[in-house]
């Protein structure tokens, strides 16, 4: 057994399929297939039943699967804390960063030519979305998120609360003259749907329009940018972007999010993840500043 051959069983353990677990590991469906079948040859079981909705553990994959997770652990360890032998220097290879696709484009984007100026070696690589990635994994070096480590992973990561982004409501500045005499609760609303619809901002607007349904459910905050600029209705967005758009008008405050920064304990003394933490925190610091004047 090689850790090789632990990679194909995991990543279709927890794919329960070959497409998701083929797109994770970079290769073909066929090439998962193939490497799971001779992979339960060489082990003399049967570690999956093939289904049509899917590939499912048997007892013996149940098995293998709890003896491969603590290997897997030790092998992604020792992966991060190699990451800056053999002298390859500060500023050369790559760094991770996983964050919302907001705050890639608006915050960390526009702020990037002076990094990589600084660091002419370093490529940066930025993974968005609106699930929280794996750092164990290696699915990024770092995050700049919305949520902690939950409590039964705070040993493992390093958590600095780095800012707190702020959303407030806005409509069309065309609404709000012909809204001067009414409630903006007359309005239409474009809200969150899921996997989000959950968020304090989503449920912040079900508690104000208790009687009707928004006109415009989506889960991308480009298209709530959109959908306020096009005067589709009140939509909640970060004041950091809807401050600076001029056909729009805040009309309430709505919550405010705290941001963490996020890491493996592994990564403490990379300087490749130092760089890009201390940058980060630069980030959201300018932009809180920016709020405030």
């Amino acid at each position: 057994m090689d850790w090789d051959d632990l990679r194909y069983f995991l990543a279709v353990a927890r794919a329960a399929g070959l497409t998701p677990a083929a797109n994770e590991l970079g290769v073909s469906p066929a090439t998962v297939s193939r490497r799971i079948d001779a992979f339960e040859q060489a082990m003399s079981m049967t570690l999956f039943l093939r289904r049509q909705t899917g590939y499912t553990l048997t007892n013996d994959g149940e098995t293998l699967l709890a003896a491969a997770l603590p290997v897997e652990q030790a092998m992604l360890g020792f992966e991060r804390r190699s990451q800056d032998a053999g002298g390859s220097g500060a500023w050369s290879g790559s760094v991770r960063v996983a964050t919302s696709e907001t705050i890639a484009s608006h915050w960390i984007t526009p702020m990037l030519p002076g990094f990589v100026r600084d660091h002419p070696g370093l490529q940066v690589e930025l993974v968005t979305g609106v699930n929280t990635v794996n750092l164990s994994r290696r699915d990024a070096d770092i995050a700049l998120r919305m949520s902690p480590p939950a409590r039964e992973e705070e040993g493992e990561y390093i958590a600095l609360r780095a800012a707190a982004m702020t959303f407030a409501a806005y409509i069309a500045a065309a609404d709000a003259q012909a809204q001067a005499q009414r409630d903006w609760r007359s309005l239409p609303y474009v809200n969150w749907s899921e996997p989000l619809a959950h968020v304090p901002m989503a449920r912040w607007a079900d508690g104000m329009f208790p009687d009707k349904s928004p006109v415009l459910l989506t889960n991308s905050m480009p298209v709530m940018i959109a959908a306020a600029e096009a005067g589709l209705g009140l939509t909640v967005l970060p004041e950091s972007i809807g401050a600076k758009i001029p056909s729009l008008v805040r009309v309430d405050a709505v919550c405010a999010r705290e941001l963490w920064l996020v890491y493996h304990r592994d990564l403490r003394d990379n300087q490749r993840v130092a760089a890009m933490r201390d940058f980060l925190l630069e980030v959201v610091r300018r932009w809180e500043t920016a709020l405030i004047s």
